[in-house]
Formats: structure tokens, C-alpha cells, sequence
């Protein structure tokens, strides 16, 4: 999804912002409330999608949060998928956010990142992983999660496809009040794990933590590269 015309909008029962294209299938990033920070939670295996919906439904509810605490999904799909298929594929997916109450004003109000990984595991669209609000801050910052963002420019080298992803991203940030500083994770999606001598420096500081690289390709066929990136006060794993 590209930034053409992004709104920063407030989802007050989901304590959080989120940065939206008007009438598109996620949001661009969301970015907690004061005094609430963000849990980031993984499947230990990717769920198959409606089962791994529910399942972060229940876990949410458990924690004592409501579902629409949750501000970002990632789903792992098959294969990379035609434009047409793609948005055969968001239609369902809208829905089920709008009956989980993740909607506002009618737009969805949850980023997304969605990956075709390289390697065996999946085998239908499912879910990897889910964040959700919680209220306190234990450290600096804003927390924060950004949507995955493909290459801007399809021409030059991987470096400078890279590049070009990295001032989309820059760009989410700056809207939702939020840098690299406050990032405590950086995931890029490729075929190939070569970053290149200067990606690395892009993201200052936030590098120190480390950049986790996937093998995966976007979910639109002929795109190469997504990068995505996080900051929370808690990692768990399902």
C-alpha cells in the first residue's frame, strides 16, 4: 500500500493512533497512547488465518485487554500473489477485521505486515504473529509498530531498492511522532539475506539491536523486498 494520502487518526478503544490511506485493507503503522506501551506476540508455528485470528482474540481478552487492543497483524501467506489474487485475498481479511471491531469511521485500523516465506511451513494464509496494547511504560519513547513497505522504486541495484523502502518507512515515522531511535526491532523480507555495506547505517542507533532478516518475498509478485519495524516494551512467544 503506498502513502498517497495518509490521515493520523485516533482509535480510542484500542488506546492508539493509526496512520491510514483512506480506504485501504491495514493501516501504515499505529503508535501506542500515552501511558500505554505494546506487547508483541508470536506463534511458535504460523496459525492458519481464522484460527489464528481467534487465537489472538483469546490471548488479548485473557491479558485482560479487548480485542481491539490488537494494532497489527503479520500473516504468512503461500506464495507471492497476482494483484487481482491479492485483492481477492484483502476482501475476506477486511471483513473479518471489521467484525472483530477493528474498524474506525470504516477504515481498518490495524497495520499489517503479510510475507510469502521461501521456506517450507506454510501451506494456507496464516498468522505469525500479533501486536496489542497494554497500559504503562517502563522505558523512553513511543511504542510503535509500522506496516511492512515494499521497494518505492523498481529499477538500480537491491541497494537502492532498499533505500527507497527505508524513506517510506522514515516517512510513517515522522507522521506518527516516532524515529529509529525508538525502534527495538527492524525486519527485512528477501529472497537474499545480503543487506549491503550502508543499509545497516540507515536506522542509527536502532541497528545495535540488530536486524532480523527473513526469507520471504512480498505478497505481489515482482516486488523483491519488505522491511518492517517495531518498538515495545514486551516480546512473547505463543
Amino acid at each position: 500500500m503506498r502513502d498517497h494520502v495518509s490521515v493520523l487518526s485516533h482509535f480510542t478503544s484500542g488506546d492508539y493512533r493509526f496512520l491510514v490511506v483512506p480506504g485501504g485493507p491495514f493501516s501504515s503503522g499505529v503508535v501506542a497512547d500515552e501511558g500505554f506501551d505494546l506487547v508483541h506476540a508470536v506463534f511458535l508455528r504460523p496459525v492458519p488465518l481464522s484460527g489464528g485470528l481467534e487465537a489472538a482474540r483469546r490471548h488479548v481478552e485473557a491479558a485482560g485487554r479487548p480485542v481491539t487492543a490488537i494494532g497489527g497483524f503479520e500473516l504468512r501467506i503461500p506464495e507471492p500473489l497476482s494483484r487481482e489474487d491479492f485483492d481477492a485475498f484483502n476482501g475476506p481479511y477486511v471483513q473479518r477485521m471489521a467484525d472483530m471491531g477493528l474498524t474506525s469511521a470504516g477504515e481498518r485500523v490495524t497495520a499489517r505486515t503479510n510475507v510469502a516465506p521461501t521456506v517450507a511451513g506454510v501451506e494456507q494464509p496464516s498468522v505469525h504473529a500479533f501486536t496489542y496494547t497494554v497500559p504503562g511504560t517502563g522505558r523512553p519513547g513511543p511504542a510503535f509498530r509500522l506496516s511492512g513497505a515494499t521497494e518505492a522504486r523498481r529499477d538500480g541495484s537491491p541497494a537502492e531498492k532498499l533505500r527507497s523502502i527505508v524513506e517510506v518507512l522514515e516517512a510513517r515515522m515522522a507522521e506518527l511522532g516516532v524515529g529509529w531511535p525508538d525502534a527495538t526491532a527492524i525486519n527485512l523480507y528477501g529472497a537474499a539475506g545480503g543487506l549491503g555495506a550502508d543499509l545497516p547505517a540507515s536506522f542509527g542507533a536502532a541497528a545495535l539491536h540488530g536486524i532480523t532478516w527473513f526469507p520471504s518475498l512480498p505478497p505481489i509478485r515482482d516486488y523483491e523486498f519488505e522491511i518492517d519495524a517495531r518498538g515495545v516494551g514486551t516480546e512473547v512467544v505463543l
